[in-house]
């Protein structure tokens, strides 16, 4: 059935209607509404038709005119039954004539909200969450290749995740209760969660790394953006904690990375500014040694070792996110680039798998509208597909065998979600013998 111009919207339509005005895609209103994104476009026709706009824009001012949409703290007049002859909705000639005071609405509308009232300090800004805007938490769509797994226990972000032995081991991070220390253990093969002995300490904005039977987690930053220097080594065998060498600067959002039985640190907040410091330890030792300094001071970066490499690349400073993408050479002790990111990401995850990295979240200043794949042999970056799009930030992100998986984050609250994406690898299979006889190529 054709659609004409005054006839009432219907429910469907009023609810995506409002989701266009929210500011939603057609990708993310079809994974809201659990439609194909081309059923989102035979509805918007049908809305355009029915209500004779031409543009995004001016169905959703018709909308907060019309009363569709309802704007905190804002009274609109919606305009009476007509009568007569008169169009249902109302005429193309009036709409400009309410242009400047429904735009204003829109602006009201659309600006990000800080419940708390308060203005958070613009040095430690982003060391803390506050609730902006509805949760962008998306369900993943089938081409997405992503599978959503059964909820981490707890919302939270800032968080950090290390995958060991058919386990993921998802440790601190912050919540909307507070900061937590809490452990939680992931059975990848049972699909299920349980609790561990929390860290003892609880912080946020962390990175770990498993290193001979151990998961290390240096420093973080508490309530306040105060980062400490404690650093803690939790026995998996035992499930015990105990501390470890401090660091030599009290850090948190940092990249962290282990390659080779070391764990490489780079970058984060020491409580007056983001630095371009780095860091490796030696668990033998128990001691942290400097290295050379990478090339730009920020945090929220993320790290991941890919053959003689530790890559560290993306990041934000308050200011801007970032796409740099760099490279240190621990066997030369020397830092080199490599090719800037497709698109600027803070607060991401990086793992390296199947021969090449993958990036996954970000989306502080930046839209997020997919993840991206480095491979090395050609020093290039490739679009891959997100679950969630908009904002997925400080998230928890782990490889184990052949799936990576991201769990928790930010995307204008704290989630509880897991996914797995499996990344497919061809294994190539060399016969040892042929009819019988030994094969020899």
């Amino acid at each position: 059935m054709t659609a004409e111009y005054g006839e009432p919207l219907s429910s469907r339509e009023l609810e995506i209607t409002e989701l266009v005005t929210d500011g939603l895609t057609n990708r993310e209103i079809a994974v809201r509404l659990y439609l194909s994104p081309n059923t989102v476009k035979v509805h918007l026709r049908n809305i355009f038709t029915k209500t004779g706009v031409a543009s995004r824009t001016e169905l959703s001012m018709m909308a907060v005119q019309q009363g569709w949409v309802e704007v905190p703290g804002l009274e609109v007049e919606v305009e009476s039954e007509p009568s007569g002859d008169q169009s249902p909705l109302w005429p193309r000639s009036r709409q400009w004539v309410l242009l400047t005071g429904v735009l204003l609405a829109l602006v009201i509308l659309l600006l990000p909200r800080n419940p708390g009232g308060a203005a958070l300090p613009s040095d430690a800004s982003a060391l803390v969450d506050a609730p902006q805007s509805e949760s962008l938490n998306l369900a993943p769509t089938t081409e997405d290749g992503w599978r959503e797994l059964p909820p981490l226990p707890t919302r939270r972000a800032r968080l950090s995740l290390v995958a060991v032995g058919k386990q993921l081991y998802a440790i601190g991070g912050s919540m909307a209760e507070g900061l937590t220390g809490r452990l939680d253990i992931y059975d990848i093969e049972a699909e299920v969660w349980q609790s561990g002995d929390p860290r003892p300490v609880a912080l946020a904005n962390i990175g770990a790394v498993a290193l001979g039977g151990h998961i290390i987690v240096p420093g973080g930053c508490d309530a306040t953006g105060q980062p400490r220097g404690v650093t803690h080594s939790y026995e998996i065998a035992s499930g015990t904690w105990m501390e470890v060498a401090p660091l030599p600067t009290p850090l948190c959002a940092y990249a962290f990375a282990a390659h080779d039985g070391r764990a490489y640190l780079f970058g984060g907040w020491d409580g007056r500014r983001y630095r371009a410091l780095a860091y490796v330890y030696d668990p033998a030792m128990d001691t942290w040694a400097e290295l050379p300094p990478s090339a730009e001071p920020r945090g929220f970066g993320a790290a991941a070792a890919l053959g003689p490499r530790v890559y560290y690349v993306g990041g934000y400073d308050d200011r801007r996110e970032w796409n740099i993408c760099e490279a240190y050479l621990p066997e030369e002790e020397r830092w080199t680039t490599c090719a800037s990111m497709l698109q600027p990401r803070g607060g991401l995850g990086l793992v390296a798998i199947g021969g090449r990295l993958q990036a996954v979240g970000g989306g502080w200043d930046t839209y997020l509208g997919f993840n991206e794949r480095y491979d090395p042999a050609l020093d290039s970056w490739a679009v891959v597909e997100t679950p969630i799009v908009g904002e997925w930030r400080n998230l928890g992100v782990a490889a184990w065998d052949t799936s990576i998986y991201g769990v928790g984050g930010w995307s204008g609250d704290y989630l509880n979600r897991t996914y797995e994406l499996e990344i497919l690898q061809f294994r190539v299979f060399i016969p040892t013998s042929f009819m019988g006889q030994p094969f020899d190529p």
